[in-house]
């Protein structure tokens, strides 16, 4: 139960801090899962926490990489073979060799394999995290791919010179020849392996498509295990299982490409598990790292405070040695794609960019514990240099990286178009001029109506006091109908009667509304004698129960309340619009109002809703919706991948509809 605990408490902090940085959106998400792992760190269950280093290996960073190598492009892994090579094994094992002498040269109570092992900790770069500061710019597109596609290899080939460093550092030599030779068995062997095994689930969950057993449930569970399958085969037989994780993960993205149109729904909901997956692990290593930081500096100081300091030197050396090579190398050493006339400045974004991240973490937990060393070396202080790096990249990454794809991004400084909202007002156009069925398109209207306002803040005195207009001028003209003698007196108490407790219900808070559903609820059993209705009646809003209570009341005297309440219908929407215009309030604070009239007058005085009818008007709105995004691209008005997003946005309303058709009809 208590570790259940300790990683609720984790979920609900993670969640807690993508909300934070969806409003914050300078401040790196990374940083905000440091810093309340660190205030997690002082709750009594995170104190001293301590965890199995292979578990994490296994259960997180294992689904971590097969979920990057699966979403990358084939297309330019093939084009960018060479770049490949050069970033991801040939910069690898450079910078591993030479930044590692060079800092057990400048540091010499470090030893080499421990500086080897550092470097191979920092090495691997995060993409994922640094595209999160890019801003959307086709000066940067080629070093913006090579760098995606660099993160994917780059994490395989710091894995293993993290194995072979932490080998020697265990045997106390270093053999080169035996070093290259593990290098290279493990990773051309984890690469084969994984594509073989890869190979095998692709021709299983080919046999299930054919035999028609494609549903999402059979074949998310299959893809779930591969990660894990691929992992344990390639540590029995001593490869890399990092890398076999990668193979198979390009296989699976591979087969993705070819399906298409095939098993849509099992690729829809794959894609929606895998991005789940993808942000609670990637923020539950960063919380980790905040939750381990306090204790770890702790200790550190405890041997000698000025070792604080001196770490942090390290840390900052290392970043520095690792930055100025890897600027030199993608100048000299990565080939374009396409001619360039700012090289240097694609070098340094590709510098900035290779900050650590998840991967880099990873790592550094997975450092084992070892008898402390002169100086004050052992694993803590291996951690928090590691820390220091990766806290430096991403902070560099952060500040540099915005301002140097801003400078063209977007480039006109016109204000963007809410081209989601043009949108919807073409579907409400389409839907309006539908005038044989009022009931119908009043539902599908106030389905897109409420798209357009629901991310507007509720004023609630504004509501109140636009309802406050729109109520007070129905009883004027419900009463005129009075004075022209053409509805009773006995008509217009009973009507005024029904607008002021639907006034009261709006008004009431939680607890009243609670009351006046149960006492309603008992009325209503009183009247009508019957339990079905009464449980619908406390099952159901206290506004629309009592709009459909004085309905029947009113047929009950052999009255029309249609009659009633369509003049009071629009005398209240006539009295709202006329408001908006001589105040210049926005229609987003009327929307809560209108949207009440609206629906009580679909209730009270139209006919019932047909659900074929509501259906034909909902695929009208879509595909007038479709019919905008065509012509915006035709137009070259928006690019291709804005008219994705739009397009994403209309297929999930498509899906929403689908899934709650019903819901519609029922309000």
């Amino acid at each position: 139960m208590e570790s259940t605990f300790f990683i609720l408490i984790i979920l609900i902090a993670l969640v807690a801090d993508v909300i934070l940085h969806r409003h914050l959106k300078w401040l790196p998400l990374p940083f905000c899962f440091i810093v309340t792992g660190i205030l997690l760190s002082f709750l009594p269950q995170y104190h001293h926490y301590i965890f199995d280093s292979d578990f994490f290996l296994f259960f997180v960073v294992t689904p971590l990489l097969y979920i990057e190598s699966q979403s990358a492009s084939r297309y330019w892994i093939g084009r960018g073979a060479i770049n490949i090579f050069s970033l991801a094994i040939a910069l690898v094992v450079v910078t591993v060799v030479a930044v590692g002498f060079s800092l057990h040269v400048l540091f010499p109570i470090l030893p080499l394999s421990l500086a080897i092992a550092l470097c191979a900790i920092v090495t691997p770069t995060d993409a994922s995290a640094v595209s999160a500061f890019m801003q959307p710019n086709q000066k940067f597109k080629i070093p913006t791919i090579i760098l995606q596609n660099e993160s994917l290899f780059n994490d395989a080939s710091g894995f293993v010179a993290f194995d072979i460093a932490l080998a020697a550092f265990a045997t106390g030599t270093i053999s080169l020849s035996h070093a290259t030779g593990t290098f290279f068995v493990e990773f051309v062997g984890g690469l084969v392996l994984g594509t073989v095994i890869g190979m095998g689930f692709h021709w299983l969950r080919s046999k299930m498509i054919r035999w028609n057993d494609d549903i999402p449930f059979i074949m998310i569970s299959l893809e779930l295990i591969v990660p894990f399958v691929v992992y344990v085969c390639a540590e029995k037989i001593h490869v890399s299982g990092i890398l076999a994780v990668v193979a198979a993960g390009l296989v699976q993205g591979m087969e993705t490409d070819k399906l298409r149109l095939v098993s849509s729904q099992v690729q829809l909901v794959r894609n929606h598990i895998w991005e789940l997956v993808s942000q609670v692990l990637n923020g539950f290593i960063f919380m980790l790292l905040g939750i381990s930081l306090p204790a770890i500096m702790a200790r550190i100081v405890s041997l000698r405070p000025g070792l604080l300091v001196f770490f942090t030197l390290i840390g900052v050396t290392l970043y520095g040695l690792k930055f100025l090579l890897r600027l030199v190398w993608t100048r000299y050493f990565v080939w374009m794609h396409l001619s360039s006339n700012h090289r240097w400045l694609d070098s340094c974004l590709m510098a900035v960019s290779g900050a650590s991240g998840t991967i880099s973490l990873s790592l550094a937990f997975l450092l084992p514990q070892f008898k402390r060393l002169p100086g004050g070396i052992d694993r803590n202080a291996l951690l928090y240099i590691a820390t220091v790096v990766i806290l430096i990249s991403l902070a560099v990454a952060a500040i540099i990286v915005p301002k140097m794809t801003k400078e063209t991004a977007a480039g006109s400084g016109k204000a963007e178009i809410d081209w989601n909202a043009k949108m919807i007002h073409r579907a409400l156009k389409t839907v309006r001029a539908n005038r044989q069925h009022p009931a119908e398109v009043d539902i599908v209207i106030s389905a897109l109506t409420q798209q357009l306002h629901h991310h507007d803040a509720k004023n609630q005195r504004l509501a109140k006091k636009t309802f406050d207009v729109a109520h007070g001028v129905e009883r004027t003209a419900v009463k005129n109908l009075l004075d022209t003698g053409e509805i009773t007196t006995d008509q217009y108490h009973m009507y005024l009667e029904f607008i002021e407790l639907a006034y009261n219900t709006v008004h009431s808070n939680f607890l009243q509304r609670l009351w006046l559903r149960l006492r309603f609820g008992s009325h209503t059993l009183k009247v009508y004698r019957d339990f079905q209705t009464w449980q619908d009646a406390l099952l159901t809003s206290p506004v629309v129960t009592e709009q459909l209570y004085w309905k029947n009341q009113f047929e009950e005297h052999g009255w029309e309340i249609k009659q009633i309440e369509s003049v009071g219908f629009k005398a209240a929407i006539k009295a709202l619009e006329d408001y908006q215009r001589t105040t210049g309030r926005h229609l987003n604070g009327l929307h809560p109002v209108i949207r009440f009239y609206q629906e009580r007058h679909r209730r009270m005085s139209l006919p019932t809703p047909d659900s074929k009818l509501v259906y034909q008007l909902f695929l009208q709105a879509f595909h007038a919706e479709y019919e905008f995004v065509q012509q915006l691209v035709a137009d070259e008005t928006v690019s291709v991948s804005k008219a994705k997003t739009l397009q994403q946005q209309i297929i999930y309303d498509e899906m929403a509809y689908l899934n709650g058709g019903e819901g519609f009809i029922k309000r």
